[in-house]
C-alpha cells in the first residue's frame, strides 16, 4: 500500500483533515444530545413527545438549507461557503450552551442545522477532487467509520462528560448537558482558522477523463452548474433512484441510533431499568455503542470490495449494496430478537445508594460483566449485530461513491444535497412521530422491529439503480472527455496564437522599420518576450515540437534585435533598408498557421454541437452550419497555396509545406463531409417533426423549453408525441448519436 505521504501531498492531506474536522463537526452535533434527553425533559420539564423535537427540527432544517448550500458549493468559492456556514454553526452552538428553556434550545438547534447544512456536500466535493475513482468507495467506507466514530464521539460528550458539571460549579452554564456544545464551538471555529492556510483542489482535478486537462496549470475546468442542470441532475435514473432509496434506508439506522440507547436505558420501559440511574444511562450507551463495531468493519471490507468489483464492472458496486442491503435485514431482526429486559437479582451485585463519580467506571465494568455472563442471549446479540451492521455498511459506502460516479464534477455537491434532503426528511419524520409509534407500537423494541422494514424498499431501489448506473457513468465520461477536447485545443489554441502573434509582431516591426525605427524595436522587444515565454511553457509541458520551433523563432528576432541595435547615426536609411530586406529574406509568413489553427475551431463547433446534440437538435444544426462553413473556408485558402505538381522546382522546406498543405486540405474535405452528414441526419428530425403538423415556430418553442428546463429533446418528445411518432425521432435521435461515433472514429484514426 503507497503511504499517504507519497500518494497525496501535503496540502491535500491537510484537506482531507480539514475535511474530517467538518465531518466530526456535523455528525457529533446531531447526536451530542441523544444521551442527554432524559435530563433536558427534567431540566425543562417537557413532555416525552417533545424530547425529539430539536434534533427532528435541527435535522430537516439542514435537509433542506442543505440544497441551497450544495447549488453554491459548486458556482462559487467553496471557502466562502465553509466560512458562512461555521459561523452559523457557532452562533446555534452558543445558543444552545447557554439556552435556559425548550424554546430558546429549540431555536438554537434549528440554527444548528441551517449552518451545518455547507458540511456534506463541500465535504464531499472536495474529497472527490482529491481522491481518484477507483478508490472512492473506499474513501466512503471510511468515512462510514468516521461517521459512526463522530457518533460515538457526540454521545461520549454528552453521556460522560456532561454529568460532570464542571463549568455549572463555576457559575458559567446553568446545566451539566450544555458543556459539549463549548467544545464544538471551539472545534469549529478551528476548522474556520485552518481554512486560512490550505488551498481547496481544482473542480475535477481527479477525474480520468479530465487528465489531459489537469496535467496543465493554465487549463482549468471552468464548467459551473446552473439552474437548467439542476433537472438534468434530477432526471437521472440513477440519480431519482437513489434520492428515493435515500428516505427509506435511512430510517432502520435512525431508529437504532436514538432509539437503542431508550431501548435499553428507559426508566420504566428499557431493558436495563432495574440498574442504578447512576451508571444506567452509560451501561446503556455502551451496550447500543457496541453495534457499531461490525459496521467500522463492514464500512472497510465493503468499501474496499466496491472498489474492487467497480474495476471490474460498474454496476457490480451497486449489486454489491443491492445484495448487502438484502443480507443485513434478516440479521438485524435477529439482533432485537435477543434483547430481553436485565433484573437487578439475577445480577449478583450490591449497589450503593448513591454511587460515587470515581467509582462508576468500577459499577459500569462489574454491570457489563455481569450481563453477559447471567443473559447469554447478550452475547447472540452482539453476534447478530456485529453481523447485521457489518452488511448495512455495504448500502453507505458504496452509495456515495455511486453518486460521484455517475455525477459531473460540477454537480457532485448539488447531488450530494439531493441524496441527503431525502435522508434527512426521513430521519426527521421518523423522529416526529417517533413518540407516536412508541404508543402505537407499545415498546422500543417494537419500534426496532418496524423499522428494519424500511430496508425492504431500499433494496428494491438499489435494484432499480444497477439497471442504470453503467449508462449514467459512461454518459458523464463522455462529456468529461469532450469538454476535455475542448479545454485541451482551447489550450493549444493558445500557444499556436502566441506563435503566430510573435511573428506577426516582427512582420508589423518590419512595415514601419525604416519610417519609426523606435516603435519597431520596442515591437521586436515584445516578440523576444513572447518566444521566451512559450518556450517556457513548452519546456514545462515537455512540448519538444512548440520549444523547438519557438527557440528557432527567438534566435532569429534576438539577430534582428541586435541588429537594429548595431545601426549608426551616419547612414540609418541605408542600415534599415538593409535590415529590412533581411527580415524579410528570413522572417516566416504568419497565415498558413492561422488556416490549419482555422481548421481546428470548425473541429471544435462539432465537440460543441454533440455536447448540444440531446438538447436543441435546431441549435445543433445551425452550429454544425458555421463549422461547416470554416472548413470551406479551409478547403479555399489551402488549395490557394497548393502549388500544381510540376509548376516549379521546389526547395526542401517548400515540399515540406505543401506536404502540410495537403494534408490540410485532405483532412478538411473529410471533416466537412462528415459534418455535412451530421447536419443532414439533425435536419431529418426537424423534417419528421414538421410532417406531423408542427409548425418551425411551434419546434423553437419545444427546444426552447429544454433548454429553460434542462430537458433531453427524447424526454420532451416521448411525452408530446404518440408512441408510433416519437418511436420514429427517437430512431433518427439515436442515428445521430451513432454518426458522431463514427465522426469520432474517423478523427481517432486520423
Amino acid at each position: 500500500m503507497t503511504p499517504l505521504r507519497e500518494k497525496y501531498s501535503k496540502n491535500e492531506l491537510n484537506v482531507i483533515i480539514l475535511v474530517l474536522l467538518l465531518l466530526l463537526l456535523y455528525t457529533s452535533s446531531l447526536n451530542v444530545l441523544i444521551p442527554s434527553y432524559s435530563p433536558i425533559i427534567e431540566d425543562f420539564g417537557i413532555k416525552n413527545s417533545l424530547i425529539y423535537l430539536p434534533d427532528s427540527l435541527s435535522v430537516l432544517i439542514s435537509a433542506f438549507i442543505m440544497i441551497l448550500w450544495g447549488y453554491y458549493t459548486d458556482r462559487i468559492d467553496r471557502n466562502k461557503i465553509i466560512i458562512g456556514g461555521a459561523f452559523l454553526a457557532v452562533i446555534g452552538f452558543i445558543g444552545t450552551a447557554f439556552c435556559q428553556n425548550f424554546l430558546q434550545l429549540l431555536f438554537a438547534r434549528i440554527l444548528t442545522g441551517a449552518g451545518l447544512g455547507f458540511a456534506l456536500p463541500v465535504a464531499y466535493s472536495v474529497l472527490s477532487d482529491i481522491i481518484p475513482s477507483e478508490e472512492r468507495a473506499g474513501l466512503f467506507g471510511f468515512l462510514a467509520i468516521f461517521s459512526a466514530i463522530s457518533n460515538g464521539l457526540g454521545q461520549f460528550l454528552s453521556a460522560f462528560l456532561g454529568p460532570l458539571n464542571i463549568f455549572v460549579s463555576l457559575g458559567l452554564l446553568q446545566y451539566g448537558w450544555q458543556f459539549p456544545f463549548l467544545i464544538l464551538t471551539i472545534l469549529a471555529i478551528i476548522i474556520t482558522i485552518m481554512l486560512f492556510f490550505v488551498k481547496l483542489p481544482a473542480m475535477g482535478s481527479k477525474e480520468e477523463s479530465l487528465s489531459r486537462v489537469n496535467e496543465f496549470e493554465e487549463m482549468e475546468y471552468g464548467y459551473k452548474i446552473n439552474q437548467k442542470e439542476l433537472f438534468n441532475l434530477l432526471h437521472k435514473r440513477t440519480n431519482k433512484a437513489l434520492i428515493i432509496n435515500g428516505f427509506f434506508s435511512i430510517v432502520p439506522g435512525t431508529i437504532i441510533i436514538f432509539s437503542l440507547i431508550m431501548t435499553f436505558s428507559h426508566s420504566t420501559e428499557g431493558m436495563f431499568r432495574e440498574l442504578p440511574g447512576d451508571i444506567r444511562t452509560q451501561v446503556s450507551t455502551i451496550m447500543a455503542g457496541m453495534t457499531s463495531a461490525g459496521y467500522m468493519l463492514g464500512s472497510i471490507v465493503l468499501s474496499w470490495l466496491g472498489d474492487i468489483v467497480y474495476k471490474k464492472k460498474r454496476q457490480y458496486r451497486a449489486l454489491l449494496a443491492f445484495i448487502t442491503n438484502v443480507i443485513a435485514i434478516p440479521l438485524v431482526f435477529l439482533m432485537i430478537f435477543q434483547l430481553e429486559p436485565v433484573s437487578l437479582t439475577q445480577l449478583g451485585i450490591t449497589y450503593p445508594e448513591s454511587i460515587a463519580p470515581e467509582d462508576q467506571v468500577f459499577f459500569m465494568f462489574e454491570t457489563m460483566k455481569a450481563i453477559f455472563t447471567t443473559y447469554p442471549k447478550y452475547i447472540t446479540y452482539l453476534i447478530f449485530s456485529f453481523f447485521g451492521t457489518f452488511f448495512s455498511a455495504g448500502m453507505v459506502t458504496n452509495k456515495n461513491a455511486v453518486m460521484i460516479d455517475v455525477n459531473l464534477p460540477e454537480h457532485r455537491g448539488t447531488a450530494t444535497s439531493f441524496f441527503q434532503l431525502t435522508e434527512q426528511i426521513g430521519k426527521s419524520i421518523t423522529l416526529l412521530i417517533a413518540a407516536g409509534l412508541l404508543q402505537l407500537l407499545g415498546s422500543y423494541k417494537n419500534m426496532l422491529y418496524m423499522g428494519i422494514l424500511f430496508w425492504i424498499p431500499s433494496a428494491i431501489f438499489w435494484y432499480i439503480s444497477m439497471k442504470s448506473v453503467v449508462k449514467d457513468s459512461y454518459d458523464k465520461d463522455l462529456i468529461l472527455r469532450e469538454r476535455a477536447q475542448i479545454t485541451f485545443f482551447d489550450f493549444f489554441f493558445e500557444v499556436e496564437l502566441a506563435l503566430d502573434d510573435g511573428v506577426q509582431l516582427i512582420q508589423d516591426a518590419k512595415d514601419i522599420l525604416v519610417l519609426k525605427p523606435k516603435k519597431a524595436e520596442k515591437l521586436i522587444d515584445r516578440a523576444v518576450n513572447k518566444f521566451i515565454w512559450i518556450m517556457a511553457k513548452a519546456h514545462q509541458k515537455n512540448l519538444l515540437v512548440v520549444e523547438k520551433r519557438a527557440q528557432k523563432l527567438l534566435n532569429k528576432s534576438v539577430e534582428f534585435q541586435e541588429d537594429l541595435g548595431k545601426i549608426t547615426t551616419s547612414a540609418p536609411y541605408a542600415q534599415l533598408q538593409e535590415l529590412f530586406m533581411k527580415i524579410d529574406a528570413l522572417w516566416e509568413e504568419s497565415d498558413f498557421g492561422n488556416i490549419e489553427i482555422l481548421y481546428d475551431s470548425a473541429y471544435l463547433k462539432v465537440c460543441e454541437a454533440r455536447l448540444r446534440r440531446f438538447y436543441n437538435p435546431i441549435e445543433c444544426s445551425q452550429i454544425l452550419e458555421k463549422s461547416i462553413e470554416i472548413y470551406n473556408r479551409v478547403v479555399r485558402l489551402a488549395s490557394d497555396r497548393l502549388i500544381e505538381e510540376g509548376a516549379k522546382k521546389l526547395s526542401d522546406e517548400e515540399k515540406a509545406l505543401q506536404l502540410r498543405i495537403s494534408q490540410l486540405l485532405v483532412n478538411s474535405q473529410k471533416s466537412r463531409s462528415n459534418t455535412e452528414l451530421l447536419k443532414q441526419k439533425l435536419d431529418e428530425i426537424v423534417i419528421a417533426v414538421m410532417k406531423e403538423g408542427i409548425s418551425r415556430n411551434d419546434l423553437m418553442n419545444l427546444m426552447e423549453i429544454t433548454d429553460e428546463y434542462g430537458l433531453k429533446l427524447q424526454d420532451i418528445i416521448n411525452e408530446t408525441f404518440d408512441k408510433r411518432v416519437a418511436r420514429k425521432i427517437n430512431r433518427a435521435i439515436n442515428q445521430i448519436d451513432d454518426i458522431f461515433k463514427e465522426y469520432d472514429l474517423w478523427q481517432s484514426n486520423e
